[in-house]
C-alpha cells in the first residue's frame, strides 16, 4: 500500500522547489517526462463521496471542497501569505498569536509551532500548506483503518500529481526547443517564481533562459593596478574590448621591436620618472607649513577629531598615523607636504569644536571658523595641483576630510551634493566599488582594507547629502559589490600584515562598528533616497507601512552597546549608536508627512501622525543626550536640530487648539524639545558664528508660531519674544568682535559678562588658558514689560525715570556684523512663498 503513494526515484526536493506554476497548478510535484511513463489516469474530481456510508449508498454526489492555503488572518486583511507558520505578515504586524490555518474536515489538525519558525505543514500527509509544496514520500504516517477519509484523499491527490506531471512533461518538450539552460531543464518564469526569488533576496533577469550559472562578474577583470594607483574600465570600455583581440598585443609589440626600434625613437624612462614622483613626494611645503598652529594646539585638535570623527567615518589608520605623526615633529626630518595637507584638513574639521571658552569674531564669523575656511582653501589648493593618475592613500584621505571639513564649519553648503557625488565618481574609476579580496589587482591586505573603509565613508557623505538636499544619489544605479569594512580595532593590523583577522561580531565595539553595521542598511537607504527623490511616485498607504516596518526591522537589529563609557575611553559607542539610529528614523518623517494633512478626512492615518511625531521627537532626544555628554560632534554635522524643530511644529499646528490627542497632549513637551535645539543652535552660532543665520530665524519663529496656536502668547508677544531672543544672540557675537566695539561715552559702568562664556558649555579638554577678550558693557537697563512678559533691550539707553519710555541707543548698531538682519525675517521667506 505504501508503495503507491511513493514518488519516482529521479524526483529530488531541490527539482520540487525549482518549478514554478504554470496553468494554475502549484510548483515542486512535476518531474521529467522520461521518469514518468505511466498514463494519464481519467478521474473525475469534481464528483467524489466523502464517507464510506455514501459507498454503498448512491447518494448525490458532492463538489469538492479546496483547502485554502493562506492563513485566516491574511484572507481577511485581503493580503498575500508566505504560507508558513507564523506567516511573516502576521510577524510583521507583531500578531503571531493570530496566523491560523482552516483544515479540511476530518483531517488531523496541524501541530502548534515550534520555538523556530518553520514552513506550516500539518500531520496528515495529504494536505500540504506553504509556498513551496512539498510531499511526502518516504516514513508516511500508516493510515488507520477507522479514517478511510485520509486513505481516499492520499490516492486522490497522488493520482492527480500523476497527471499534472505528464502534462509538465508534454510542455517541457515543447518548449525545450525554444528555451534551454545549461543543465538541461527549462524553467519558465512567473509571477511566482519571481517573488520567490525576490523573498529569497535573489535578482531575477528577464530572459526566461538566464539562469546563475550563466552570471559571471566580468567587473573584476577589468581593474588594473596596485594599491590605489588602479584604474577601473567597464565591460564595454573600448580598452576591455581590446583584449577580445586575440593576439593584438603580440602584433603590436614585434611591430614595435621590428619597425620602430631601429628608428632610435626615445622611449619613456619609466624609472626615472618614478624616482623623481616619489622624491618629490618627500618634500615639503612652505606655505602649508606657515599654517600651521602650535604643536601644542595641534596635538589637542588632532586629539578631539580621533576621539570624535574616527569613531564614525574611518579615514586614517589610528596605529599608522599616530607613528607619522610623531615623525613628523622630529626636527631632524623634512616634513612632507601630503602629511602637512592631512593635518591641516584634520584639525580643519574639529577646529570649531575645540574652542576657547571665549572667541572673538570678526562679522558674523568667529576667528576659529576663519582659521578653518584659510585650512580648507590652502589644502584645496595644494589638492587640486597634485597628479590625477598617480594618487596614493593619503590623497583620498584628505579629500575626505576636507569634505567633513567643510560640512562641519558649513563652507560651501550648496555644493555638498556635488562635492559628494564627485568624490563617488573618483571612487568608481579606481574601482573602490569593487571587493579588493575578487580581484586580479595587486593589492595588499592593508591597502585592502583601507579602500573598504575609504569607499564606506564616502558612500554614506552621498546618500546623507542626496537626503539633505533632496536630489538622488549615484549609487542607485552602481553595482556595489565591495564587503563592508571589518568590525576589527586597528591594532589588529598594519601595513606589514600578510592576512586580516576575522570580523568580530556585532556585539563587540571597535572603532569601525558604525562603517560595518551601516551596511547591512545601504540598500535599503538607497531605495528609498531613490524613492524620494526620483520622479514622483505616489505611494500607496499600505507601501508607505511595509517601508515603515523595513526601517523598524533595521532599527530592531541594531546592538545594543554598553553607552555607559568612561570619559577618558578611546571608545565611544554612543556616537556610532546615535547616528545608526538618526539615519534610519530620518526616513520616517518623508515617508509620512503627505498623510498629515489626510488625517482629519481619515482616521486610519493616525499612524502616520504618530511615526512622524515620535520620529522626530526621538532624534530631538537623541542629540540633546549627546549635548549633554559634552558631544558636539552629529549636530555639527548634520541638520537635524533644525528640521525636527520644523517638523515637531509642522504636525502640532495640524491639530486643533481643543484637540485631545497625543501630540497635542504632549504639546508641552514638544516646546521644551524645541528650546532644547534652539539652545544646540545657539552654541554653535557662539562657537561657528551665524554663517548659516537664516536657519536660526527661522526656528525661533517656528516657535513663536506654535506658541500663538497652543495659546501661552498672544500673536504680539510671540514676536516680540521671536525678535528678542534672535537679537540678544547677535549681540553676544557683537561683544566679541575684533577690534571690540567702543564702550559708549555716556556709560561708565562695565559688565560683570566680561571675557566670560556667554552661554555655559562642558569644559574643553584643551589645556590652553582663556583669552579674557574686551567685550562691550551690557546697559543696566529695567526690563519693559509687554503683555506681561519682560524684555531685556541692550539697543535701547536706559531711561532717567521709570516713567519714561526708553529712547535708542544712538551707538548701538549691527553694521560690524556684516548683514542685513531684516533679510533673515522679511525677505528671505518671500522666495518660498
Amino acid at each position: 500500500m505504501s508503495n503507491k503513494f511513493d514518488f519516482p526515484r529521479g524526483l529530488g526536493f531541490a527539482s520540487l522547489r525549482a518549478i514554478p506554476y504554470i496553468r494554475g497548478f502549484p510548483a515542486g510535484t512535476m518531474v521529467d517526462a522520461q521518469t514518468n511513463n505511466m498514463p494519464p489516469v481519467q478521474e473525475d474530481d469534481e464528483h467524489e463521496h466523502e464517507s464510506g456510508h455514501e459507498e454503498h449508498h448512491q447518494g448525490p454526489a458532492r463538489k469538492r471542497q479546496r483547502v485554502r492555503l493562506s492563513c485566516l488572518e491574511c484572507r481577511r486583511r485581503k493580503l498575500s501569505c508566505s504560507r508558513e507558520l507564523p506567516c511573516d505578515r502576521c510577524i510583521k504586524s507583531g500578531t503571531p498569536d493570530r496566523c491560523t490555518y482552516e483544515s479540511r474536515p476530518g483531517a488531523a489538525p496541524a501541530p502548534p509551532p515550534a520555538g523556530d519558525r518553520t514552513s506550516l505543514a500539518p500531520a496528515a500527509p495529504p494536505v500540504v500548506f506553504g509556498s513551496d509544496v512539498r510531499r511526502q514520500s518516504v516514513n508516511l504516517a500508516p493510515v488507520r483503518p477507522n479514517e478511510p477519509s485520509l486513505l481516499r484523499d492520499a490516492a486522490r491527490d497522488h493520482e492527480r500529481i500523476r497527471r499534472l506531471e505528464l502534462e509538465v512533461a508534454q510542455l517541457r518538450g515543447t518548449l525545450s526547443s525554444k528555451q534551454a539552460s545549461l543543465d538541461g531543464s527549462t524553467i519558465v518564469a512567473s509571477p511566482a517564481t519571481l517573488k520567490d526569488s525576490i523573498k529569497d533576496g535573489q535578482s531575477v533577469p528577464s530572459n526566461p533562459s538566464f539562469t546563475p550559472q550563466n552570471i559571471e562578474a566580468p567587473e573584476y577583470q577589468h581593474l588594473r593596478g596596485h594599491d590605489f594607483k588602479t584604474k577601473y574600465f567597464g565591460p564595454h570600455n573600448a580598452w576591455s574590448s581590446l583584449q577580445e583581440l586575440t593576439g593584438i598585443f603580440g602584433f603590436m609589440r614585434e611591430t614595435a621591436e621590428e619597425w620602430l626600434k631601429p628608428l632610435n625613437i626615445q622611449k619613456k624612462d619609466r624609472r626615472k620618472r618614478k624616482e623623481d614622483r616619489e622624491k618629490k613626494a618627500t618634500e615639503g611645503d612652505v606655505v602649508l607649513e606657515s599654517l600651521l598652529p602650535s604643536k601644542e594646539e595641534t596635538d589637542a585638535l588632532v586629539a578631539v577629531y580621533l576621539d570624535q570623527f574616527e569613531q564614525i567615518h574611518r579615514i586614517v589608520h589610528l596605529p599608522t598615523f599616530k607613528a607619522e605623526y610623531e615623525a613628523f615633529w622630529d626636527p631632524s626630518k623634512t616634513k612632507t607636504a601630503s602629511f602637512t595637507a592631512l593635518l591641516l584638513a584634520m584639525i580643519a574639521v574639529s577646529c570649531c569644536l575645540d574652542m576657547q571658552s571665549s572667541s572673538k569674531f570678526v562679522g558674523v564669523k568667529s576667528s576659529s571658523i576663519q582659521m578653518a575656511e584659510k585650512w580648507v582653501r590652502a589644502c584645496d589648493e595644494w589638492h587640486e595641483r597634485q597628479s590625477q593618475k598617480h594618487r596614493m592613500l593619503v590623497h583620498y584621505q584628505i579629500a575626505s576630510l576636507l569634505f567633513l571639513a567643510k560640512k562641519v564649519n558649513l563652507i560651501k553648503k550648496k555644493r555638498f551634493w556635488t562635492t559628494s557625488g564627485k568624490m563617488v565618481r573618483e571612487g568608481l574609476t579606481i574601482g573602490l566599488h569593487q571587493d579588493p579580496d575578487h580581484i586580479t589587482a595587486k593589492i595588499t591586505p592593508y591597502i585592502a582594507e583601507m579602500r573598504r573603509r575609504l569607499w564606506a565613508t564616502l558612500v554614506e557623505f552621498d546618500v546623507q547629502s542626496s537626503f539633505d538636499q533632496g536630489l538622488p544619489t549615484l549609487l542607485s544605479s552602481v553595482h556595489n559589490v565591495t564587503d563592508a569594512p571589518k568590525n576589527i580595532d586597528d591594532d589588529s593590523f598594519d601595513e606589514n600584515s600578510h592576512e586580516l583577522p576575522p570580523s568580530l561580531p556585532a556585539s563587540h565595539y571597535t572603532c569601525t562598528s558604525y562603517q560595518n553595521i551601516s551596511r547591512r542598511s545601504l540598500a535599503l537607504r538607497v531605495e528609498l533616497n531613490k524613492l524620494l527623490t526620483g520622479p514622483p511616485v505616489e505611494l500607496e498607504w499600505e507601501q508607505v507601512l511595509q517601508y515603515s516596518d523595513m526601517i523598524t526591522h533595521e532599527i530592531d537589529q541594531l546592538p545594543a552597546w554598553d553607552l555607559e563609557t568612561e570619559k577618558d575611553s578611546d571608545q565611544k559607542p554612543i556616537l556610532a549608536h546615535t547616528l545608526l539610529h538618526l539615519q534610519l528614523r530620518q526616513y520616517l518623517i518623508p515617508l509620512h508627512q503627505p498623510y498629515l494633512k489626510l488625517r482629519r478626512f481619515n482616521s486610519k492615518y493616525q499612524t502616520a501622525e504618530l511615526i512622524y511625531y515620535t520620529a522626530a521627537r526621538d532624534i530631538v532626544m537623541m542629540h540633546d543626550r549627546l549635548y549633554q555628554k559634552g558631544i558636539r560632534t552629529l549636530y555639527f554635522l548634520r541638520e537635524d536640530t533644525m528640521n525636527s524643530v520644523i517638523n515637531l511644529c509642522n504636525v502640532t499646528l495640524h491639530q486643533p487648539k481643543d484637540s485631545l490627542s497625543l501630540v497635542m497632549s504632549n504639546a508641552q513637551e514638544t516646546l521644551r524639545l524645541i528650546e532644547r535645539c534652539i539652545i544646540m543652535k545657539e552654541d554653535r552660532v557662539l562657537r561657528c558664528g551665524n554663517n548659516d543665520p537664516w536657519g536660526y530665524s527661522s526656528m525661533c519663529a517656528a516657535m513663536g508660531l506654535l506658541e500663538t496656536h497652543m495659546g501661552i502668547k498672544t500673536a504680539e508677544a510671540a514676536k516680540a519674544s521671536a525678535a528678542e531672543r534672535f537679537i540678544s544672540l547677535h549681540y553676544k557675537l557683537l561683544a566679541f568682535q575684533i577690534p571690540p566695539y567702543p564702550n559708549p561715552p555716556h556709560s561708565q559702568t562695565t559688565s560683570p559678562h566680561a571675557a566670560q562664556d556667554p552661554i555655559s558649555r562642558a569644559k574643553s579638554i584643551t589645556p590652553f588658558p582663556m583669552d579674557a577678550t574686551p567685550s562691550m558693557p551690557m546697559a543696566v537697563t529695567p526690563y519693559q514689560q509687554r503683555d506681561g512678559l519682560p524684555m531685556s533691550m541692550p539697543w535701547l539707553l536706559p531711561a532717567s525715570d521709570n516713567n519714561q519710555i526708553p529712547v535708542p541707543n544712538p551707538d548701538f548698531n549691527f553694521e560690524m556684523l556684516g548683514s542685513d538682519l531684516n533679510d533673515l525675517w522679511g525677505d528671505w521667506g518671500g522666495e518660498f512663498a
